[in-house]
């Protein structure tokens, strides 16, 4: 299949249960003759949702997409604690769990808001000496993990039907759910681990954005993801705009950097220096993530030749 560059941006898939991060990613290239896909943020293979996928030029999008919140739908089993923390793995830890009450769970699970450290799982992506310590978890060799700290933002209970425990969390990047389950089991008193694990949302990217893996395998033709793929410039939402003449368009598109005099003629949105910015083309092409080197409102008092913005990432045109 001829490679497919006109197809640029992010595509938010629903992962499936039983395949990793990765497989999504290849699928796509396979299945729709894509040059360059990368997830953004890794799903365990037992767990399913939100996975956004950069397509493309939508590869340059990476650095700015932020550190958003990340919500979950978690069902733990109390009473058994496993060497990967979730299902998948052997049970290394057997505790009873009878004489809990629903009330103790909740009060548990509920403790854990806020700023609290946790210790990554062995089974996780994290590099340790350049190799990742699933590779060594495999091969039965537990080192070292360092304490993070991560941020609980909040918990919403869904129901105890012991040993069952569904909730909802709410959590910063780089929180391990898995981690989360094996310290509520522990701090219960009798071991715990993932039985489900759903992520319903990841930064601004939702479910309501998101095409279903099966849904995605119907298609051949990438025209027929056109409903589902989000475009570069409506990837940044929050950035301010700058639209740009073909004159400025194309200085930017040759990555020279935006004097005082080049912006002029142009209506400028309030920033502060060291901002970024995006700037478009007047066909809503999004041509550029720019830095600002001085305040808006420091620009009419500027030096017609200061330095304005610095391209950090140019986009190239959109081929039809």
């Amino acid at each position: 299949m001829a490679m497919n560059r006109s197809m640029d941006g992010i595509l938010v898939v629903d992962k499936p249960e039983g395949i990793t991060s990765l497989d999504v990613a290849r699928e796509l290239k396979r299945r729709f003759g894509v040059k360059k896909a990368g997830h953004v943020g890794t799903l365990d293979p037992f767990a399913t949702g939100v996975l956004p996928v950069v397509i493309n030029e939508g590869t340059k999008l990476v650095p700015f997409l932020g550190e958003g919140p990340k919500e979950y739908e978690v069902t733990l089993r109390i009473g058994e604690e496993t060497t990967t923390d979730d299902w998948t793995g052997q049970v290394v830890v057997r505790g009873l769990w009878e004489g809990v009450r629903p009330d103790e769970v909740k009060a548990c699970v509920e403790s854990f808001l806020g700023k609290i450290r946790q210790t990554p799982p062995m089974f996780s992506a994290i590099k340790i000496d350049g190799r990742p310590l699933y590779r060594l978890a495999r091969k039965g060799i537990e080192v070292e993990r360092k304490e993070r700290e991560v941020e609980i933002y909040g918990v919403q209970m869904q129901g105890i039907d012991l040993p069952l425990v569904h909730f909802k969390v709410s959590c910063s990047k780089g929180t391990y759910i898995r981690a989360l389950g094996r310290d509520i089991g522990r701090k219960i008193g009798c071991g715990g681990h993932l039985l489900r694990l759903r992520r319903t949302r990841s930064g601004p990217f939702t479910l309501k954005e998101a095409i279903s893996w099966e849904k995605m395998k119907e298609f051949s033709d990438p025209n027929l993801l056109s409903p589902w793929l989000i475009s570069l410039k409506a990837a940044l939402p929050s950035l301010p705009e700058v639209l740009g003449d073909e004159h400025l368009v194309r200085k930017v598109r040759s990555g020279r950097k935006m004097m005082v005099q080049d912006l002029s003629q142009q209506n400028l949105p309030p920033f502060e220096k060291g901002e970024w910015l995006k700037i478009c083309s007047l066909e809503e092409e999004l041509v550029a993530v720019l830095k600002s080197e001085m305040r808006g409102t420091d620009m009419d008092r500027a030096n017609p030749e200061a330095v304005a913005f610095r391209p950090l990432r140019v986009f190239q045109p959109h081929r039809g």
